[in-house]
Formats: C-alpha cells, structure tokens, sequence
C-alpha cells in the first residue's frame, strides 16, 4: 500500500496539480467579496421588492402619525401655516394609489425648519411662567404618546421598513426621551412650591421641544421626498 502511494507521487503530473491548485485559489479568492457583498445584496433587494407593499404601508404610516402630531400643535403662525401639502401615494402605482395625508406646513420651504423653533419660543415667551409650564406640560403627554407610536412601528414591523427610515426614526426618538428626561427638572421644587416656600422661575424644555418640532418636519420631509410618494401644495385661503 505504501509502495503504491509513493508510485502515485512519483507519476503524478506535479505542474497540473499546481496550476490547477492557484486556478482554484484565484477563484475562491474572487468568491469571498461576491459571497459577502453581492449575494446579499441581491437576497435583501428581492425581499425589498416582494414586501415593497408592506414598507409602503408603514411608511404611510409612519407620515399619518407626523401629520396628526403636527396638525394639534397649538403654536400658529401665519407665514408657517400659509400653504396646505396633500399627500399622496405615487401615481405610477395606480393599484395602490392612495391619500395618505395632509399637513398644514410646507415642509418644502426650508425657512419652515428655523421658523418653527421661532414660533415655539415666542409662543412660550408671551405667557406667564404657570401659563408655560402648563403648556410644555401638555405638550410633553402629546409628544410622549406620539414617541411610543413610533417606537412600537419600529419595533414590531422593522422588518417591513428601510434600515435608513428606521435609524431616522429611533434618531427623533431619542432626542424626545432626551426632552422628556429635561422636563422633570421642572418637578424638582415641587415641593416647596406647594408649601409656599418658593415659587416657580423658569421652565426647563422650551428649546428642546422647539427643536424636535423642527426635527420632526425634517423627518417628514425625507419622508414624502421618496419616489413612492407625490404631494399637492395650495395656499389656504
């Protein structure tokens, strides 16, 4: 047996198996970025393709709970509030066309995105600081339920939705919880507020709720700007 190992070396065409050998290792070689890369880039755009009615359904969503939010927001401004957007599910999709919306600020104009903190501070600044707290108080319930929405979207039907949608998404979420962690200074004299002792002087989270107003017609906007959504502006009247 051994005998016939060592003829089978002795006769073996030495300069085929090598070639052979970094033939094949070339091969494997080239292989291991299209395993990595391409394969599952073509496996997650097929699944995205198959489920492409379901993203465009969470996706609606997802604007659906932007326009409410943003339709009882007690802060009025003319310049803001001057144009209505409607929107719409892309036409080209004639099956699925549908409304999805409609939002009483042009997220289009991109004065709209400092205007809004303008309004929200000036708003603040014209009432007394009860008047405000009492406001930011109720602002901060409204804002926590509309937090927890999002979160549950993202939680249970991610799998649905695109990974940059999502990481937008979680991103306004965590700057609401930052706001709402900010609003409890508020409570820190509490108690010597009710003995008397002292009185309220200020409001924490003005500014940070102005600024997720602006985050969240940010988030809106990259929204509908994907090509499975149209939208129509007027002026109201």
């Amino acid at each position: 047996m051994k005998n016939d190992v060592i003829d089978f070396l002795k006769h073996l065409d030495w300069d085929s198996f090598w070639l052979n050998f970094l033939v094949g290792l070339i091969f494997f070689i080239l292989s291991i970025p299209v395993a990595i890369k391409v394969i599952p880039y073509f496996t997650i755009r097929q699944l995205r393709n198959k489920n492409k009615k379901y993203i465009l359904r969470k996706t609606s969503y997802v604007i659906q709970e932007i326009c409410e939010y943003l339709s009882l927001m007690p802060f009025k401004d003319e310049e803001l509030h001057k144009h209505q957007v409607a929107i719409f599910t892309s036409k080209k999709d004639l099956k699925n066309h549908r409304f999805v919306g409609l939002l009483n600020i042009n997220v289009f104009n991109p004065i709209v995105f400092p205007k809004v903190q303008l309004v929200v501070a000036e708003h603040f600044k014209n009432l007394s600081i009860n008047e405000g707290f009492d406001l930011l108080t109720r602002e901060k319930n409204r804002i926590s339920v509309f937090r927890e929405k999002l979160e549950r979207l993202i939680e249970v039907h991610s799998l649905h939705i695109d990974e940059n949608t999502i990481s937008n998404i979680s991103e306004l979420c965590l700057d609401i919880r930052s706001f709402e962690i900010e609003f409890e200074f508020n409570f820190a004299i509490d108690d010597l507020i009710e003995k008397g002792v002292t009185e309220r002087v200020g409001v924490f989270g003005v500014m940070n709720l102005a600024k997720l107003y602006e985050r969240t017609l940010i988030l809106l906007k990259s929204l509908i700007d994907k090509k499975n959504f149209e939208t129509e502006k007027k002026l109201k009247k």
